[in-house]
């Protein structure tokens, strides 16, 4: 049987190491210890460790980013397996993934005992399709998304569209979005600067719904998704959920335990 001493002994020595990588991480950048950091990041890895569910609700200014990566990380070092963290807003995984992972990790890396991989996992619709490219599926808008909409009478001819350039907006999006795809390596909407509205960019991208799926897609070979997917079977990158969400992939040690963070 196991013994409830020697189990809560090893949890409470779990959290104490959770603690001492968080205040190794705070002091390194010039931050203070504080009480409600403490106690989320105990509470996560407590949950991380019995598989239970847990909701925390804190203030800003908690650190809450540092409280939930720092135990998933210990505990992805210590498992061997993938931790995910799935945020609500692409703006979150932006901030996770550019400055709060790579402060965190350049902290406590020596205090590890081995480096920690961090990939960047998106949905399809952040990528541009070849196929819809190619007309492989109806307009998005066709009462008004033409290419070269004018917004007017298209039967009767216009200057603008006979010299070769579209007049309304979301046209000449759709334009740049088009010379865009032929010369990028990754499909990525986020490389795409300045960037271009949603209803431009659903013009060239496809949902998991709406996809073809590699095995029926005729540009399959050509998919920048699929490149991108192949690449992290092969431990080289990463990729994300639906459009709006972004998951951060943490492979060192920890079962897939999955924390779902909104806003703050």
């Amino acid at each position: 049987m196991t013994d409830p001493a020697a189990g809560e002994a090893a949890h409470t020595a779990g959290e104490q190491y959770v603690i001492e990588l968080l205040d190794r991480a705070v002091a390194g950048m010039g931050g203070q210890s504080r009480p409600g950091q403490h106690e989320m990041a105990k509470q996560v890895a407590r949950a991380i460790e019995t598989g239970n569910h847990l909701l925390v609700q804190a203030g800003t200014g908690t650190g809450k980013s540092l409280a939930y990566l720092v135990p998933l990380i210990a505990h992805a070092l210590e498992s061997n397996k993938p931790a995910l963290v799935s945020t609500a807003t692409l703006a979150l995984q932006t901030q996770i993934v550019g400055r709060d992972l790579p402060r965190l990790l350049k902290n406590i890396t020596p205090a590890l005992d081995r480096p920690v991989k961090v990939a960047l996992v998106k949905g399809r619709s952040n990528y541009v399709c070849r196929h819809k490219l190619e007309g492989g599926f109806p307009s998005e808008e066709p009462s008004e998304g033409q290419l070269f909409s004018l917004g007017e009478d298209t039967s009767v001819p216009h200057f603008a569209a006979s010299v070769g350039g579209p007049s309304s907006q979301l046209g000449k999006e759709v334009v740049r979005l088009r010379e865009w795809a032929e010369k990028t390596a990754t499909g990525d909407r986020d490389e795409l600067l300045p960037g271009v509205t949603d209803r431009a960019w659903r013009q060239v991208s496809v949902t998991s719904m709406e996809c073809l799926g590699a095995q029926k897609c005729p540009m399959a070979a050509e998919c920048f998704s699929e490149a991108r997917a192949a690449g992290r079977r092969r431990g080289r990158c990463g990729g994300d959920q639906p459009r709006h969400a972004g998951c951060q992939r943490v492979r060192g040690a920890c079962r897939p335990a999955r924390i779902r963070r909104r806003g703050g």
